[in-house]
């Protein structure tokens, strides 16, 4: 993986990953200002993501299978630190799915065919295959890992506290 795309993860709140095959490129990266584009897999975009963060993707898929019995397309908790969650849905044109990080101030709209659009906070739609209430189940399983953390860190900052 180069240096440009681990910048790009380093200094921007990253909102969406998607697939984006055209010439050279392979995936875009979302952001709140602009968008990236990247020769690299969209899967190996989140592989590089999560290791920024401390783990693999593997290992955060498997933790996220074990804390929420979630078995397929389990949604994953990338950084604790900076309460950053994401899911994944299939994509509408290829194979490849989308990652989605705004998890938080994403909407989730209802198309024709049992298909659904994400709008993302800087107002990008994305669409997927996925019919929207599959696509609101999984972006509830990655609001709960988020909360869940916080609650997590609250009762524990808590305790050390009262230990003291």
């Amino acid at each position: 993986m180069s240096q440009y795309e681990e910048q790009i993860l380093k200094k921007h709140c990253i909102l969406a990953v998607g697939p984006y095959y055209h010439e050279k490129y392979a995936s875009i990266i979302y952001t709140p200002e602009e968008k990236f584009y990247s020769p690299y897999k969209v899967n190996d975009i989140i592989e590089l993501f999560c290791l920024l963060h401390g783990s693999s993707l593997a290992g955060r898929k498997l933790s996220s299978r074990k804390r929420s019995k979630d078995v397929k397309n389990p949604s994953i908790l990338i950084s604790q630190l900076n309460s950053i969650a994401a899911y994944q849905v299939p994509c509408e044109n290829n194979l490849d799915t989308i990652w989605i990080m705004d998890v938080e101030n994403s909407m989730v709209g209802s198309l024709p065919n049992n298909k659904s659009e994400i709008i993302l906070s800087n107002q990008v739609k994305l669409q997927s295959a996925l019919a929207a209430n599959l696509v609101e189940k999984r972006k509830l399983k990655a609001l709960n890992l988020l909360y869940e953390n916080a609650y997590t860190f609250v009762q524990s900052h808590f305790f050390n506290k009262v230990a003291k």
